[in-house]
């Protein structure tokens, strides 16, 4: 029997309950109360199924009594019960706009909420097309179920060998066998008669129906397993309750457990809250300004019982942190070895206060910046119970863009001329309004990129609202052009006819180290075809150990992950592979992870590397010495030529952590004079160097990696500039 493992990786999904959005609380009511009666399902084999997903609101059939069981379902239908089933509530700071992930698909589309909120959490894992009105394949269904599965209950099931035991497994598409392997373990599919799957088959709205079902049984009985486990656990929850005198700030402990358990702390501190804004930077903690005696303190909680440590805050001191905070965290200050207490401390999000922005005026700056142009937008949205109207003159609106002191560089409205007319803007209940201006960035490049903040200003008086004069402002956030002070994250690769090599690179550019926390797995790859379809997902055969830990990058310094596939057995996907996508496993407060993943288009494969120039790095290392080399081979129909000082290469020795050992050049002085190396069309030139292991032993043995340097410049060809680097083996 071929094994299998399965790791927990985020059960409080099903335990976590958040506002919807997809719905309204009425909607979800209504869910649960109208039942519809089809008259076509009476000696249906799946009737059963049909009338519990119905009582349930989950389905609603055609509307004239008839559900159809037999005909075929689309994709687009399929997409809305999964969205149902899974009952996804997310939130969105702006407008979603599905068109971020498909182009066959309109905003206005009945579906098209539920498949944004899909795509967004990858359980829909399509791109560009989605083919709403095209019937959905049974191997397709399959997918899709089983990545709502691994979302909603977090699990994920780790398979040793991909084949299914389906008699036509070899027609099932590559990238769904994990899948209908998972749904066959798991019971949700049994296949058609003589074990066949029939993957390419289109699946009926009833075997949808059934498949669903099971899903759906499968997630209530995980969700009630995990009640009952948390009834057993120490649980630690951060609360807070806020009014316009105080800030409470609450840390509850509960010990669920049948013995007593016990924290001990090194101090008479016993807890500690922090306030964070909505980068996560620090605005206050509670313990900063307080004094703790010095003493060793246990705090016992007894089986069943809980305690409570909580403190305010004044809003008239501290309401100006408090309305900045989105993000309580309170911590235990202290060990057990009774549960483990998490060091990172437990968080609570804190939401807006509804009462505002619902009821408001609502004035909103904001732009879009590309190479192109730059977009100033202006929108006022009235979100009252009445219009609005505001008096102006034929000028409306205007723009500023100011440096980071605060000095005004530009005024849209400066070389502009308006007809001297009053005349009434009125916004409805509920509408809004949006002004915008384009600037080009070839005449006002250089005055948009010295911008810190754009200001918009609606030009103008009202009655129904107060305008502030001084503008609505925006920062301008930092553009590409910055990146010499982020942290910036670099998917490549390295294609030769023997291996497929894939990097991730992360490079620490600011001036204080980072954190990344991961469990064993740090990193991943995947590789997609042209249409973005996943060929190969590096980890899919790979046991990771699940343990937190920290991955720290100093200022300054940088840290890259590299794996090797073999082109013997995978260069048929390889070379249908059109895009390397490097993902960081981890989280972190100090820069944001793109979880979508960091890409690189793939160029020509090894076919062409004839035509190229070749750069490598090698070694020879014996008893005596250790030989490293750097050959340029000319693979092109024409002369290439270096223009260098006298030194052309360089070496360096790196340890398991790409820290330096050794550089070569580090004691050498060179002849400073310009001077061209030529490499003839079809040639090449080798540079060696020899470390002599008596003087270098210890050097060379600690080194993982040999990097190779171009130190010149070359219009013929790209020179990298990171070196070309060899795995010591």
């Amino acid at each position: 029997m071929k094994r299998f493992l399965l790791v927990f990786t985020a059960m409080a999904f099903l335990l976590a309950n958040t506002t919807v959005m997809a719905e309204t609380k009425s909607e979800k009511e209504l869910r649960t109360t109208e039942k519809i009666e089809f008259t076509d399902i009476s000696n249906h084999w799946a009737k059963d199924v049909i009338v519990k997903m119905s009582d349930k609101g989950l389905i609603k059939g055609f509307g004239n009594g008839k559900f159809l069981p037999d005909e075929n379902m689309r994709r687009s239908e399929f997409a809305a019960v999964l969205h149902k089933i899974l009952d996804i509530e997310l939130n969105y700071i702006k407008a979603p706009d599905i068109n971020e992930f498909f182009d066959d698909v309109k905003k206005d589309e009945w579906f098209a909420s539920q498949l944004y909120d899909l795509a967004s959490l990858n359980i829909i894992d399509d791109r560009e097309k989605f083919r709403p009105d095209d019937k959905i394949t049974r191997e397709e269904m399959v997918n899709y179920l089983i990545n709502g599965y691994n979302y909603k209950s977090g699990m994920t099931i780790y398979e040793f060998d991909e084949s299914t035991d389906f008699s036509d497994d070899e027609d099932i598409d590559i990238r769904y066998k994990n899948a209908v392997k998972k749904a066959t373990k798991l019971g949700f599919i049994r296949g058609r008669e003589k074990n066949v799957f029939a993957p390419k088959g289109k699946a009926t709205r009833a075997e949808a129906l059934v498949v669903l079902e099971k899903l759906l049984d499968n997630l209530e009985k995980i969700k009630n397993e995990l009640k009952e486990d948390k009834q057993k656990q120490v649980v630690v929850e951060t609360d807070y309750e806020k009014s316009d005198k105080s800030f409470k700030m609450k840390l509850k402990i509960t010990n669920n457990t049948n013995k007593n358990i016990t924290i001990n702390h090194t101090s008479g501190q016993k807890f500690d809250f922090k306030l964070l804004d909505e980068n996560k930077e620090i605005l206050y903690t509670w313990s900063m300004d307080k004094m703790f005696i010095a003493a060793l303190t246990d705090t016992i909680i007894e089986a069943g019982k809980s305690i409570e440590f909580s403190d305010e805050l004044d809003m008239e001191n501290f309401g100006d942190i408090v309305n900045k905070a989105k993000y309580l965290q309170a911590f235990i200050v202290g060990t057990s070895e009774d549960f483990k207490i998490d060091d990172r401390g437990y968080e609570k999000e804190i939401k807006e206060e509804p009462v505002e922005k619902e009821k408001q005026v609502v004035v909103e700056t904001d732009y879009e910046k590309n190479e192109k142009v730059f977009r100033m937008k202006l929108k006022i949205t009235n979100n009252t119970d009445k219009s609005i109207t505001i008096q102006t003159s034929g000028q409306k609106y205007d723009f500023k863009l100011l440096d980071e002191k605060k000095n005004v560089l530009y005024i849209w409205s400066a070389d502009k001329i308006f007809i001297m007319m009053l005349m009434d803007m009125v916004i409805e209940a509920g509408e809004s309004v949006e002004f915008i201006e384009e600037l080009d960035m070839e005449s006002f490049g250089d005055i948009v990129n010295k911008a810190k903040y754009l200001q918009g200003f609606i030009v103008g008086t009202s009655e129904d609202f107060k305008i502030d004069d001084r503008g609505y402002e925006k920062e301008i956030k930092k553009g590409s052009d910055e990146k010499e002070k982020q942290v910036v994250v670099e998917t490549d690769y390295e294609k030769s006819d023997k291996s497929f090599k894939m990097k991730l690179k992360i490079t620490n550019n600011t001036d204080k180290s980072i954190t990344i926390q991961t469990s064993g797995q740090k990193y991943d790859f995947k590789l997609l075809d042209e249409k973005k379809n996943v060929l190969y997902t590096w980890s899919a055969d790979k046991i990771f150990i699940m343990m937190l830990m920290d991955m720290v990058i100093e200022a300054g310094e940088s840290v890259e992950f590299i794996e090797e596939l073999d082109m013997e057995s995978f260069g048929d996907i390889v070379n249908k592979a059109k895009y390397l996508q490097g993902f960081i496993a981890g989280t972190s407060e100090d820069f944001k992870i793109d979880d979508r993943g960091y890409e690189k288009k793939i160029k020509k494969g090894s076919a062409e590397k004839e035509k190229q120039v070749f750069v490598e790095t090698d070694y020879e290392k014996g008893d005596k010495s250790f030989k490293m080399k750097l050959k340029i081979t000319n693979n092109t129909d024409k002369n290439i030529t270096i223009q260098t000082s006298g030194q052309k290469y360089d070496f360096k020795l790196l340890d398991g952590n790409k820290k330096v050992l050794y550089t070569w050049s580090a004691d050498r002085a060179f002849i400073e004079i310009l001077m061209n190396t030529v490499i003839e069309a079809g040639k090449s030139v080798e540079f060696t160097e020899e470390l002599d292991m008596a003087s270098f032993k210890d050097i060379v043995n600690k080194a993982k990696y040999l990097q190779g340097f171009i130190t010149g410049t070359s219009e013929d060809f790209k020179i990298n500039k990171d070196g070309y680097e060899k795995e010591i083996k």
